[in-house]
């Protein structure tokens, strides 16, 4: 049983937060692989949900060679995709906030056959050709940014008059077991180039402010709110750095809820409020340089803080 009916056997129709691993295909003329789905009739962009144990490029790949019969050559990350306004509705009922992660590259290998079961049919169209076919808008923002290129994208922050909270929505309906919880980490550098860091009350690891997603926000409101309810500062985004949601990113609280993280990393510069960490969640805050910040860590998460800091701060695209 795939992880969205195990999900869905137990949550219903309700509105939920979903991973998504999405890829824009080029050829070796530029063109992008477009099908034609089956659930909606739209032709759209290849991909679909994250299962648990998964990586999201993984998951991109899983979905893009079941789906279309081809592989892909290395993948680079275009943005992700979160804002309420790509919420979508299946014909079945089934309410999605999306959090998907849009990857990009080249066709390396495989035969075209369209799987018959998710799409019908499926062709690489020129860039202007697309442009023309009224996709949704969400796989529109994605050839979009794209063909734009440039820094990763993602939409300014933003948030809904009502909001719920993304965990507690489904808990009473799974109870402990494990869920894909989607959220952001903002790593906010002061003009001097030391980092913002916070000690948490349960484990009492250093780490970056970071929090879950709330249905009804998007991913950079994610990263705005949570610095500011676990440290008291206001922050302004600067760029997303990348992507994260390796298995190891698992987590079982005191209660024996279970969690495997994917989210999104942030750069921040703080803008106002007063430094007042929330003891409920947050032992203490402190500046540190990268190298003082990357002592305190274990040998476990001490590779992922180092590509983070030394490779990715000032230029990055990660996935992992």
């Amino acid at each position: 049983m795939s992880y969205i009916e195990w999900l869905r056997a137990r949550v219903g129709s309700r509105k939920i937060i979903l991973v998504f691993g999405t890829v824009v295909l080029r050829d070796a003329d530029g063109r992008i692989l477009l099908q034609r789905r089956t659930d909606f009739s739209f032709w759209g962009l290849p991909g679909g949900v994250m299962e648990l144990g998964e990586t999201i490029e993984s998951c991109a790949r899983r979905e893009l060679l079941e789906e279309t019969g081809l592989l892909a050559g290395p993948l680079s990350l275009v943005g992700v995709y979160s804002h309420p306004r790509y919420d979508v509705t299946y014909p079945n009922g089934d309410q999605v906030q999306q959090f998907t992660i849009c990857l990009t590259g080249q066709v390396a290998g495989g035969t075209m056959q369209p799987d018959g079961i998710e799409t019908t049919e499926q062709a690489f169209f020129a860039p202007e050709e697309v442009a023309r076919m009224g996709l949704p808008l969400w796989y529109a923002d994605m050839v979009r940014d794209t063909l734009a290129g440039g820094e990763p994208a993602c939409s300014p922050p933003y948030t809904s008059p009502q909001t719920e909270d993304q965990i507690l929505a489904v808990r009473p309906f799974i109870g402990h077991d494990l869920l894909l919880a989607v959220g952001a980490m903002a790593v906010v550098v002061a003009k001097d180039g030391r980092l913002l860091t916070i000690q948490r009350q349960d484990n009492h690891a250093w780490g970056f402010p970071a929090g879950f997603c709330d249905l009804g926000e998007n991913v950079a409101q994610t990263a705005v709110r949570e610095t500011f309810e676990e440290t008291g500062l206001h922050i302004a985004l600067e760029r997303l750095l990348g992507v994260y949601s390796a298995p190891d990113l698992r987590h079982t609280y005191a209660n024996g809820d279970q969690v495997q993280n994917v989210g999104a990393v942030f750069r921040a510069r703080v803008v106002g409020g007063q430094p007042k960490p929330a003891l409920a969640e947050v032992a203490a805050l402190r500046w540190q340089t990268p190298d003082e910040f990357l002592a305190e860590m274990p040998p476990s998460t001490w590779r992922t803080y180092f590509a983070l800091l030394c490779q990715h701060l000032d230029s990055g695209r990660f996935v992992c």
